[in-house]
């Protein structure tokens, strides 16, 4: 569990600041703690052959971003 002051304090950084911060923790992952199964690979063959065969019946984060809050109480 990552320490509730740490996390404050993230909150104080501005947007750029915490992207770099992202970024930075990224970086210490090696690929074996990163790894994607092969399940996952799968299902991520399998939007993107519906992606490419549908085009039109995709939305844009935005839209779905807005779908989303919608949703919530």
């Amino acid at each position: 569990m990552v320490d509730t002051a740490l996390i404050t304090k993230v909150k104080t950084l501005s947007a750029t600041d915490r992207l770099e911060l992202i970024s930075a923790v990224w970086e210490t992952l090696s690929p074996e703690e990163t790894a994607v199964t092969e399940e996952e690979k799968a299902m991520l063959d399998a939007r993107i052959q519906d992606l490419e065969a549908n085009p039109a019946a995709q939305s844009p984060w935005p839209e779905v971003q807005a779908r989303l809050h919608r949703l919530l109480p």
